[in-house]
């Protein structure tokens, strides 16, 4: 017993330095779990779609602008079609049968405007189809007489050829794509056809139907000396009806390559007033020395060839051709 004591005593003795062994119960924590939605802080108008207009594919961004628009005719009907001419400051409205409106120029507060219908076929609207607008959207005062061809009213056509020196080699192309315009051309156009270098020549006194009038080319034309650009415009201008009420405009195309180099009693300013008075559209295409300030805005249009002689007069005389068949005249209020 007393050996057992003295045992017990020893292991007491050998472990009464040894570290205790601790057991720690760890605290409960707890947190609450918060979810961050970032569209939470974001603020939209809406569903974001995509919306693919083909239309406005070739529209700058005045025809875009217009397109987008709540603009509306007078009757509050929405548009159809529509017109710009940024230089003028002019947008056209079309509704009811129109699909397409193309203007061809502005001068004087006069807009000369093609309106077409289903089948690109060119119709003459009525009054309350139309609406007119300038780029800020306010509405402008039109007067508008819708002018159908053929019937009582016929349209005045002066071609002029130049025939100067510089033309060698052109005279033929030139004949021959002025010969087609004149052929497709209604029958209710008259024609007057004059050459000029350094004179003005008139090919026929008498005016024909142009289609009947396009024989006048069968001849070869006859190369000149200078160029009377002046005189042939003047001419052009001179060769037009009595102005009437609802005439249609005198028309004068012009083909050429070159400035005026003959002399000339007149001056551009007397050429400008000339075509005002005669209810003129003066049409220019020149197929060589061109320069924009020699006739300083009395053209209606200019182009210019640069490549392609023979095409790019093909496309001239075809587009020149659609507008003298049913352009419309919108007087603007000012």
């Amino acid at each position: 017993m007393t050996s057992r004591i003295l045992i017990a005593l020893f292991l007491v003795g050998m472990f009464g330095n040894a570290h205790a062994l601790e057991v720690i119960s760890p605290q409960v924590q707890t947190a609450e779990i918060v979810i961050i939605d970032s569209n939470h802080e974001i603020n939209t108008l809406g569903k974001v779609t995509f919306h693919v207009d083909l239309s406005a594919s070739h529209d700058d961004l005045l025809a875009l602008k217009v397109r987008r628009s709540d603009l509306r005719l007078n009757d509050g009907r929405k548009f159809s079609a529509f017109g710009v001419h940024k230089d003028a400051g002019l947008v056209v409205l079309g509704g009811g049968n129109i699909t397409h409106i193309s203007i061809s120029s502005v001068e004087d507060g006069d807009a000369s405007v093609l309106f077409y219908g289903k089948g690109n076929s060119i119709i003459s609207p009525k009054p309350n189809d139309i609406a007119v607008f300038d780029t800020e959207f306010n509405e402008l005062e039109f007067a508008y007489t819708p002018l159908k061809a053929p019937g009582s009213l016929s349209v005045n056509v002066n071609l002029a050829l130049d025939t100067s020196g510089s033309m060698k080699g052109h005279l033929d192309v030139v004949a021959s794509n002025a010969q087609n315009f004149m052929q497709q051309l209604p029958e209710f156009t008259q024609c007057s056809l004059i050459t000029f270098d350094a004179v003005v020549k008139h090919l026929s006194h008498k005016k024909d139907s142009c289609p009947d009038s396009a024989y006048l080319l069968n001849r070869p034309l006859q190369l000149g000396g200078y160029t009377a650009l002046y005189q042939a415009i003047e001419t052009g201008f001179a060769n037009a009806p009595a102005k009437s009420s609802n005439s249609l405009p005198n028309i004068v195309v012009v083909i050429t390559d070159g400035k005026n180099t003959s002399p000339y009693a007149g001056s551009l300013a007397s050429l400008i007033e000339a075509k005002k008075q005669s209810n003129s559209k003066l049409f220019v295409f020149w197929a060589g020395d061109y320069d924009p300030l020699h006739l300083r805005g009395l053209a209606d249009k200019e182009l210019v060839s640069t490549q392609n002689l023979d095409q790019e007069l093909e496309r001239f005389f075809t587009s020149l051709g659609v507008s003298i068949s049913g352009i419309q005249t919108l007087k603007i209020g000012k």
